[in-house]
């Protein structure tokens, strides 16, 4: 029997490609301004929709229609790296909603030198389903200092929730909450009187303001 040596390839190795330095170097408020038209064009419909408080609004937020896109997650990963504390030890979020964002971020501190580990927190639907007890998932020790980050915020009582989730269920300090859009239904002042460092780094009201231009 004759054995065949396997067919090896003799392709030249691919040169790096030119980074984008526009995109590189974006400052704080290019992504932000950037990120917020992002949005307004891609994931601002309207229509009536009922928030979580209950009240009616004439517009609804798809955000995973922007922040799924590769300039989506790249713009608001790098907005919630810049807004992070410098000991803050690991991101995460829901996993269905910001886990992507958190990882990204994650990758980005990477680079610059930071360890920054990711989680995320089961929602009790997920949890439910797979018959799971674990509500926490990802490398977080006892006392771990961390940054909950979300998509939008309306009430703020989810994120409660998920704060003292974080707490009972892995040990962790939350040490500031980032939303990406908050849509101005009490969130701010209802998380401030519970103690929580909070930064939005949109809100509905500047969304709105660029889908009137």
């Amino acid at each position: 029997m004759v054995h065949k040596k396997p067919h090896q390839r003799h392709d030249k190795p691919k040169s790096n490609p030119k980074l984008d330095s526009s995109i590189v170097n974006i400052t704080y408020d290019q992504a932000r301004d950037q990120l917020a038209e992002l949005i307004s064009r891609k994931a601002l419909f309207f229509g009536d929709s009922i928030l979580p408080s209950g009240r009616i609004t004439s517009n609804y937020l798809d955000l995973k229609e922007a922040l799924l896109s590769a300039r989506g997650i790249y713009l608001s990963s790098m907005v919630v790296l810049n807004q992070l504390k410098d000991d803050v030890q690991a991101i995460g979020g829901t996993f269905t909603n910001t886990y992507s964002i958190a990882a990204t971020t994650s990758q980005l501190a990477f680079i610059r030198g930071q360890e920054l580990d990711t989680f995320f927190v089961r929602d009790n639907y997920n949890a439910r389903r797979q018959g799971l007890s674990k509500w926490v998932e990802g490398p977080l020790k006892p006392g771990a200092k961390v940054c909950l980050v979300l998509d939008e915020v309306v009430d703020g009582l989810n994120v409660i929730e998920m704060v003292r989730t974080l707490q009972q269920e892995a040990d962790a300090e939350i040490l500031q909450v980032i939303a990406i859009v908050d849509r101005l239904d009490g969130a701010a002042p209802r998380l401030e009187e519970y103690g929580v460092d909070y930064t939005a780094i949109l809100t509905m009201r500047d969304i709105e303001k660029l889908a009137r231009v």
